[in-house]
């Protein structure tokens, strides 16, 4: 009786692409996203915002964090989210409101964004070369139709998530 051999499964990996490109200003806009969700490796709430970079369509993310509660999320009116969210809405959230992502989808709305590389592991340490990415750590401006300039900010990035 001949026994049968198995092949071995290949490892392939299908997980997202994390291009790197020069750190700088690009315009964009905001295709999709992924969250909220809890990161267990960060023990917190995450949410990725994917944005498309023109002209070469580059996907690229932008991370936000909402708290280490693993109940619920937390928005703080003085969080990244809160402040992008309000310039991509046009306006403040009314007492209630639901500030759901997909508000920075909307394809009437253009982006400057920067983009740097993400360097640094969950522990803040150094990454070898080989695993850093690119990450949008700010938006700079968003473009409403109705605005010639857009709406600007000096906020600074941290670590995704």
């Amino acid at each position: 009786m001949a026994s049968e051999q198995r092949a071995t499964p290949a490892l392939v990996w299908t997980g997202a692409e994390r291009p790197r490109i020069p750190s700088g200003e690009y315009t964009a806009r905001c295709a999709d996203f992924q969250g909220p969700q809890w990161v267990r490796e960060y023990g917190r709430w995450g949410l990725c915002l994917k944005f498309r970079l023109d002209p070469d369509d580059i996907e690229i993310c932008a991370f936000y964090s909402f708290g280490e509660n693993r109940d619920e999320p937390k928005i703080g009116t003085r969080s990244k989210y809160f402040k992008d969210w309000v310039r991509a809405n046009g306006g403040p959230p009314k007492h209630g409101q639901e500030m759901h992502p997909k508000v920075f989808i909307r394809p009437e709305i253009g982006y400057t964004v920067h983009v740097s590389d993400a360097n640094k592991d969950g522990e803040g340490n150094a990454k070898d070369d080989a695993l850093v990415y690119s990450r949008v750590d700010r938006i700079i401006e968003v473009k409403h139709p109705s605005t010639e300039e857009g709406t600007q900010t000096g906020w600074q990035a941290g670590s995704p998530f």
